[in-house]
């Protein structure tokens, strides 16, 4: 893989470093904007879940891409050289960098190409937040409201963006299912695309 890594040191302390140097915005004011957003989504789709929640992915896609190059500019980081490290650094230092999301990568397959990323919580985003009941039900899983898509689709826009094809979606989702489950998003790796990487080495 041509993604980055953070160079030499324990993903966990880089994320709480570059969280530590980040500029903040107040959590409750974060909250009540997602919240704003998610709701002109579904008025913009006419309640069509199945479309606000791919609009919310292509947001998300869209705010991975521009976040790696100032995920670039403010951490030192080298190239990885495998999927798990790319997964680590998206999930361990990038979330924790932009969002102060605590999560640990478990459940990996046995060539490494695919894992869970388990959230300890997933404040500011669902701080408040009840789904009406019209948005949990469904056929499918896909008839189901994904609140916190947008973050599925900047894993992947950042990944994609140093050269690492994936999928990313919720597999556990407390807002819409059991609440004693949490949060917890699939990676699967699909391939590397290095003529896609937009930087100089």
């Amino acid at each position: 893989a041509r993604s980055t890594r953070v160079g030499g040191r324990n993903p966990e302390l880089a994320g709480q470093a570059a969280w530590v140097a980040t500029e903040k915005v107040n959590a409750e004011l974060f909250t009540l904007t997602y919240g704003a957003l998610v709701r002109q989504v579904l008025h913009d789709c006419e309640d069509r879940v199945v479309e606000a929640n791919k609009k919310l992915d292509e947001m998300g896609h869209a705010m991975g891409c521009r976040l790696v190059e100032d995920f670039l500019a403010k951490t030192n980081a080298r190239k990885c050289l495998s999927f798990k490290e790319s997964a680590e650094t998206v999930a361990l230092v990038g979330f924790k960098m932009f969002l102060n999301l605590e999560c640990s990568l478990e459940n990996w397959n046995d060539d490494e190409t695919q894992c869970d990323v388990r959230f300890e919580h997933l404040d500011p985003f669902t701080a408040f937040v009840e789904v009406p009941d019209r948005y949990k039900s469904g056929d499918d899983e896909q008839s189901k409201l994904k609140y916190c898509q947008v973050l599925c689709g900047a894993a992947r826009g950042a990944l994609e963006s140093v050269g690492v094809r994936v999928e990313c979606h919720f597999v556990k989702d407390a807002l819409v299912g059991d609440p004693s489950e949490g949060f917890v998003m699939r990676l699967e790796f699909m391939e590397n695309v290095e003529d896609e990487y937009p930087f100089e080495d």
